[in-house]
């Protein structure tokens, strides 16, 4: 990895509790497990325990590209403890200054934008993180608002391509705010259509009101009009691909081929479909929404809007999940003969789209998640929708249930590589280093996910990685030290026309291309277990 691209986030070094939490440092952070529904009054069962009300709801939202388009739903993070850190400052002691009235609020999209974007790539934190600290967004609408996430979103998908054209025109990097000013304008100019003179003149004033930016005002000047000139044609030479760090795009050529790669770089140049998951009768609410029905269960909606506008929204009738996010469930009830009438654990569980699944399918729930803000959250989005789980506040590794589930879920902490099409932000918050800590996070999650499972009963697996040493190799290494576990072979996938080679072993690896419309999906993997009957 080169130039100012970031490194791992400091909570993947760290243990379980730090690594799932929204906020790694909190002195108050539960030690012990909390229990709580939707609805009811205080549980005097439990000592320190609580039942919640679940009111509130998602909000996902959409961007503008400079002509409406939105990029996307920030889909829920639940894989890898949070990519950045969520509890930090943005960078730069100029931040405050974003927000003076002399600024248009074009200009303060646009600050808010670079400075996102040296965020991520400086200083590993979480591209939502960022925008959402960022004052100069204080007050804007969310047209603006939904810009500055494009500007930095459309950055980050193209940032290979973007540096490629900068390279030749800026001899020495200049200090890291002043190149995200001008990866933010090329990314404007080149891949959002948005007028030379508006992207070079504002940038221009951005930078000479920075105080640290100020004196290279000139060369942003410069480079910025060269760029309008050429760097189109200049960006057309370099193959998407690119777009990929290094170490990603070697290890993927190596896992999947390179024409599976070239066809993941195309899904990340452009914005994500909406995916919605439905309680019941996907038919009727792909015709009531305008979209499609995809793998038989998931409606796809071509554009965004505003999400809470959307038909059955506040009736809580559907909840955002991408088509990969919600194979885990359906694979546990398949695998399970069914889940009606069944105690069933999901682990790792906030904001909740596989809980709300599960519940649709009849089980009994017990969502285990580590943090409060997280179960809160979770708590909210079964109230939108109408659904009642048992919510346990809980350190995994130090978690015991009173008795044992019939069927669990864990849905691992992860590198989430495979969530690059909604997430960018993801391919520069890791590196290859980082994932030893996550897999032996992974194994230690599944030992003790483990001893949640009733004899006889079913454990899955997932992770929302590309990354082939979060996959099988955890479930190999597991099935050595558990003798009263053996793998259950998934043979096939209702709805997806999967090559054999995704099925190979009887686990499951979903790879973005596999989308049957050829929009995308997430990267998962997958692999369904059982205990033995006989097991004590």
């Amino acid at each position: 990895m080169t130039g100012c691209r970031s490194g791992m986030d400091p909570w993947m070094a760290l243990p379980y509790a730090r690594a799932m939490s929204d906020t790694p440092s909190r002195p108050d952070r539960p030690r012990g497990p909390k229990r709580s529904s939707q609805g009811g009054g205080p549980d005097r069962r439990k000592p320190g325990g609580s039942r919640k009300g679940a009111k509130g709801s998602q909000s996902d939202k959409g961007g503008r590209d400079g002509k409406g388009r939105g990029d996307g739903p920030k889909g829920a993070y639940g894989k890898g403890g949070g990519r950045g850190r969520a509890d930090a400052k943005p960078a730069g002691g100029s931040y405050r200054k974003s927000a003076r009235p002399d600024l248009s609020n074009a200009q303060r999209a646009r600050k808010a934008a670079a400075m996102a974007v040296a965020d991520v790539l400086g200083r590993g934190f979480r591209l939502e993180s960022s925008l959402a600290k960022n004052p100069a967004l204080d007050g804007l609408d969310p047209r603006d608002r939904a810009f500055a996430r494009a500007i930095a979103a459309t950055t980050l998908r193209r940032l290979g391509q973007i540096d490629a054209v900068l390279a030749p025109l800026v001899k020495r990097p200049p200090p890291g705010r002043v190149q995200a000013f001008l990866q933010t304008a090329t990314a404007q100019m080149v891949f959002m259509d948005v007028a030379p003179h508006a992207a070079v003149g504002d940038t221009v004033t951005l930078v000479k009101a920075d105080s640290k930016g100020e004196p290279f005002s000139g060369l942003v000047n410069a480079v910025l009009r060269k760029v309008a000139e050429t760097g189109k044609a200049d960006a057309a030479q370099v193959p998407p691909v690119k777009n990929f760090p290094g170490w990603l795009r070697s290890e993927w050529d190596r896992l999947y081929g390179k024409a599976v790669v070239r066809r993941m770089a195309v899904l990340l140049a452009s914005a994500p479909p909406f995916d919605l998951s439905v309680k019941s009768g996907p038919e009727s609410w792909a015709a009531r929404l305008e979209g499609k029905v995809l793998a038989d269960y998931t409606v796809r909606l071509d554009t965004i809007g505003n999400v809470a506008k959307l038909d059955g929204y506040e009736d809580g009738d559907w909840w955002a999940q991408d088509v990969s996010a919600a194979l885990p469930a359906r694979l546990l009830e398949q695998a399970s003969g069914g889940l009606s009438g069944k105690r069933v654990a999901d682990l790792c569980a906030a904001p909740g789209g596989k809980t709300m699944q599960l519940v649709a399918m009849g089980a009994s729930v017990t969502a285990i998640d580590l943090s409060e803000a997280r179960t809160e959250r979770l708590s909210r989005n079964l109230a939108r929708t109408k659904m009642e789980a048992e919510i346990v506040t809980a350190d995994l590794t130090e978690y015991t249930p009173e008795e044992t589930f019939d069927a669990v879920l864990l849905d691992a902490p992860c590198s989430a590589t495979g969530t690059f099409r909604r997430h960018p932000d993801v391919l520069y918050n890791r590196r290859e280093r980082d994932i030893t800590p996550l897999t032996r996070l992974q194994d230690k999650l599944l030992k003790h996910a483990a001893k949640c499972v009733s004899p006889g009963g079913t454990l899955l697996y997932s992770v929302c990685s590309l990354q082939d040493r979060e996959g099988a190799a955890r479930v190999s290494k597991f099935l050595k030290t558990a003798p009263d576990f053996s793998l259950v072979a998934i043979d096939a996938v209702p709805g997806l026309d999967l090559p054999d080679s995704r099925l190979e072993g009887g686990m499951l690896r979903v790879l973005p291309p596999d989308a049957p419309d050829g929009r995308g999906m997430d990267g998962f993997f997958i692999a369904v277990l059982r205990r033995g009957e006989d097991a004590a």
